[in-house]
């Protein structure tokens, strides 16, 4: 088996308890060494609102605030450092779909485990389905997760945000429209993104999902 990330030759084999346990082998898909480039991200002493900085209400959440006057509780897996932009530049920008694989099991465990009423992850508008062929977010949680609740507005052709600078990014008009509201009525929603940076695509979606009437929202994302 070699590394998706840099052709290393795994070995690996199962060990005894993991047999035992009967649960479904995961065998890794990055060596040890890629592995370690990722930087993981703690819970202790994170905003409790985006997750990323230190201290308990960070200056941009309050920011969201004072603007909509709720905040929404983001969770990521990893920093969003070196190595995981050059992941997002293959996977993402240049279309590898076979990336999906590297954080596949890790995102989806997490995102289980917030036992929400409803999944929602972050749709991408039609000229990049042409140009890419897939969702990077639905991709990697196995498309086991309907996208049919929120959409993108016909004619959408917006940058990737990665593009655009802070002030563009907080700038960008909203690019989403709600395909289903009945589906999302007092229902617990957990939105799901790639990379957390401003927020704004998030509460782009979470503002929707609340003007629908759902009972709660927060928002898991690979990295911040």
């Amino acid at each position: 088996m070699e590394c998706l990330l840099c052709g290393t030759i795994i070995n690996w084999q199962p060990t005894l308890w993991n047999l035992l346990c009967f649960k479904k082998l995961t065998p890794p898909r990055v060596c040890a060494r890629c592995s370690q480039s990722f930087t993981k991200i703690g819970n202790a002493d994170r905003c409790r609102g985006c997750g990323r900085q230190r201290g308990n209400l960070c200056e941009d959440c309050q920011r969201w605030q004072q603007k909509l006057g709720w905040i929404i509780h983001n969770q990521s897996l990893f920093e969003y450092n070196d190595a995981m932009k050059d992941y997002m530049q293959r996977y993402k920008f240049m279309g590898d779909y076979r990336l999906c694989q590297v954080f596949s099991h890790e995102l989806t465990t997490l995102v289980c485990q917030q036992n929400a009423d409803l999944i929602i992850p972050i749709p991408i508008n039609q000229h990049t389905w042409q140009t890419r062929g897939f969702n990077q977010v639905t991709a990697m949680l196995d498309c086991r997760y309907s996208v049919d609740i929120i959409g993108t507005k016909a004619g959408n052709k917006e940058v990737f945000q990665s593009q655009k600078g802070r002030q563009q990014r907080l700038r960008t008009s909203q690019p989403f429209v709600l395909l289903n509201k009945d589906e999302i009525c007092q229902k617990s929603i957990l939105l799901v993104d790639d990379v957390y940076t401003t927020g704004r695509t998030i509460y782009h979606a979470a503002t929707l999902c609340y003007q629908a009437g759902c009972r709660s929202i927060k928002s898991i994302t690979l990295a911040s």
